[in-house]
């Protein structure tokens, strides 16, 4: 018997839907949830199935999607094309450049936007364009190849050129809104930043979801009018309200246990109903059948790999008789020790260089991965005696990460003291860092909920980072290209020293080092995968895939800039219209003193005055040494490659910058920008 397709399967949880929702209707909030989703002839929206409402929150925002990898759109490529993503931020995104394994739930960024009026009202949604196939519907698009992040009444909504939905034309071009929102006012002033449209998988609940992304359970059922014992369906989107950048870690989820029992429909009025409970009553006795040969086929496999097997009778074992607990169906204990093994190889001597913990011990130093211990993420605080360290869980290859940070001995590089491999998964142990990463101290500093940092606290910071990349590409043997420098993987310790971690996407430099700068000297390489942040990637890697110290160099200006505004990148490209450089550009402080430049109310002066952070600019900073980090944050991101500093020249640069010594702001009342150059060449001459 063939097994029911994704349709089918949707209408029976669309029948499970009825029967709970005809008996408790929801309590008004932010965000409608609606369920009825196979109900195509009622537009339904008053319950969002058109789309969320747009409310009180911005006109557009970034926002994150959920997605299963599933042929033909198993890859980060096919997947962007799609949904009309970006394709190096959602490889950046899922820490991936190959092609995933089949079902896994994958994370996508989109710009989300509110459209104008529709029936009903405005709607928040990203559009995606798709050429229909032959047997395609509204449905069968919606539920099976947008897999839920759209619905039929949406997609109809937009307008078919006078196609019936129930028979598109093969290469007919059809616009899918997906289902996105931004944050209402009062979530944005309860510290949320961005909402995942997640969705559901079987048997998920609104307090396993909330556990998962590490938020209330609260703010979800606020988030989309649910009441406390509301269910949640398949093929639905469910509204996750998060304060930092969700962590593609937080979509892992447990092999699904078996189905769940059917449940009969009630009758209900509405002329439009008739087809979907025709197929309601053919879904449920097939999903049952199925449900029973599948029962069945299991426990006799079950039955016979324990008449052979005495160790396996309630779970798993290893060759030595160990208890491994259950794995997935279709793997054995044997597989397990080989991959265990495998991966070790690949870590030559990593015994003589690392710790190798047992996995009982990092549960007992992070409490059982409590909530309570989680840092961000993935990433726990643990406890071993009196040492505290931090505990990220990895789901993929750490080989190149472990090779170079066990190798690596600077102060400005994040120490890895150990690692553990348990089921599948890497546990990797290293130094802990009390502040955090530096992109959230300066958001949390903006906001007040933290003193900011200082102008010498920057400085430092920004020499720190120097310094640990100039190691990385003059110094270290082999000599390494970052490619992941960003504000949120630079971490900052007790003293507020920088100290650089994310080693994964690294490159080896092949080449010389110049001598006393330590900047390397290296002939480009290309390459076809790109990955990393979007933001940060210097236009050459973007655009051709160009690696070299040089697009550190680009990412390191990022960095500057957000340093020196209190802004992380996502706000510098809201601020700039898409262009994080944008405010950088408008500053002009390299251009000839004129007469607009005159005065307390110099054109510079301002320009200058509202560039850097407020709380910087209102304490002791030096606006000489202010003119000379924009100059060199311009040198650092200029398009040309060959036009911006070595790390060497950069730490050197920072280094004199941090010696400097002036007024402070308020009292630079005569400014010019003659006397501004006198005075850093003056500087920078000593």
């Amino acid at each position: 018997m063939a097994p029911p397709s994704r349709a089918t399967v949707a209408l029976f949880f669309y029948a499970i839907g009825v029967l709970v929702l005809s008996c408790s209707p929801p309590a008004r909030s932010q965000q409608p949830y609606g369920s009825e989703i196979a109900d195509c002839g009622s537009k339904h929206n008053d319950t969002g199935l058109l789309g969320y409402f747009c409310g009180s929150g911005a006109p557009s925002c970034e926002s994150y999607l959920t997605f299963h990898a599933r042929s033909p759109f198993s890859d980060p490529a096919s997947i962007a094309a799609l949904l009309g993503a970006d394709a190096a931020s959602l490889a950046a995104a899922n820490s991936a450049s190959s092609p995933f394994a089949q079902g896994t739930k994958v994370l996508i960024p989109v710009r989300c936007s509110c459209t104008g009026a529709a029936a009903g009202g405005s709607y928040y949604q990203r559009n995606a364009t798709y050429v229909a196939r032959d047997g395609d519907t509204l449905f069968i698009i919606a539920n099976n190849t947008f897999q839920g992040l759209s619905t039929c009444q949406a997609v109809e909504e937009q307008g078919l050129g006078g196609a019936a939905p129930t028979s598109l034309l093969a290469g007919q071009s059809v616009t899918v809104p997906l289902r996105c929102a931004c944050p209402s006012a009062s979530q944005a002033a309860a510290g949320v930043r961005f909402l995942v449209s997640y969705l559901v998988d079987e048997l998920d609940t609104v307090d396993a979801v909330a556990a998962r992304f590490g938020v209330d359970a609260r703010s979800i059922l606020e988030a989309n009018q649910l009441k406390s014992d509301a269910t949640i369906y398949p093929y639905t989107t469910l509204l996750i309200p998060v304060k930092s950048q969700p962590n593609i870690s937080q979509l892992q989820s447990p092999p699904p246990p078996p189905p769940p029992p059917v449940a009969s429909v009630p009758a209900t009025k509405g002329k439009s109903h008739t087809g979907v409970y025709i197929g309601i009553g053919v879904a449920v006795p097939v999903v049952a059948v199925i449900a029973s040969v599948v029962a069945a086929l299991v426990l006799k496999a079950r039955r016979r790999r324990a008449s052979t097997d005495p160790t396996t009778a309630g779970g798993f074992a290893d060759k030595d008789g160990k208890d491994m607990g259950k794995l997935p169906y279709g793997v054995t204990g044997d597989e397990v020790s080989v991959t265990i093994s495998e991966a070790f190889s690949s870590l030559s001597d990593i015994k003589s260089s690392l710790k190798v913990y047992t996995y009982d011990e990092l549960v007992t130093a992070t409490d059982d991965f409590s909530t309570e211990r989680r840092i961000s993420g993935s990433v726990y605080r643990a406890a071993f005696n009196e040492d505290t360290a931090a505990v990220e869980i990895v789901d993929h290859d750490v080989s190149t990460e472990v090779e170079i940070t066990r190798r690596m001995n600077h102060f400005n590089l994040v120490r890895l003291n150990g690692l553990c491999h348990h089921r599948g998964r890497w546990y990797l142990v290293s130094e802990y860092a009390e502040h955090g990463t530096l992109r959230d101290r300066l958001l949390a500093g903006a906001t007040g909920a933290v003193a900011p940092l200082s102008w010498t606290q920057r400085v430092q910071v920004a020499l720190d980072v120097a310094e640990g990349l100039r190691y990385l590409h003059g110094y270290a043997r082999p000599p390494y290209v970052h490619m992941d420098v960003r504000s949120g993987s630079i971490l900052l310790d007790t003293a507020f020293r920088a100290k650089i971690r994310n080693f994964g996407g690294a490159r080896v430099i092949r080449g010389g080092d110049d001598g006393d700068q330590g900047d390397a000297r290296e002939l480009f390489t290309m390459t076809s995968t790109i990955a990393g942040a979007r933001g940060y990637m210097a236009p050459e890697y973007l655009e051709h895939g160009v690696v070299s110290p040089k697009a550190d160099v680009y990412s390191f200006g990022v960095v500057l800039l957000e340093l020196f505004t209190g802004k992380d990148v996502d706000q510098l490209e809201e601020d700039g219209g898409g262009d994080p450089l944008a405010g950088l550009n408008a500053l002009g402080v390299d251009r000839k003193n004129d007469e607009e430049h005159h005065g307390d109310d110099g054109a510079a002066l301002k320009r200058l005055e509202e560039f850097v952070d407020p709380a910087m600019a209102a304490g002791s900073c030096p606006l000489d040494a202010v003119v000379m980090m924009v100059r060199l944050i311009e040198r650092c991101v200029q398009r040309n490659a060959g036009a911006r500093p070595g790390m060497g020249e950069v730490a050197q640069y920072l280094l004199k910058l941090s010696d400097i010594s002036g007024d402070s702001w308020q009292s630079s009342s005569e400014y010019r920008h003659s006397s501004v150059s006198e005075a850093t060449s003056e500087q920078l001459a000593r």
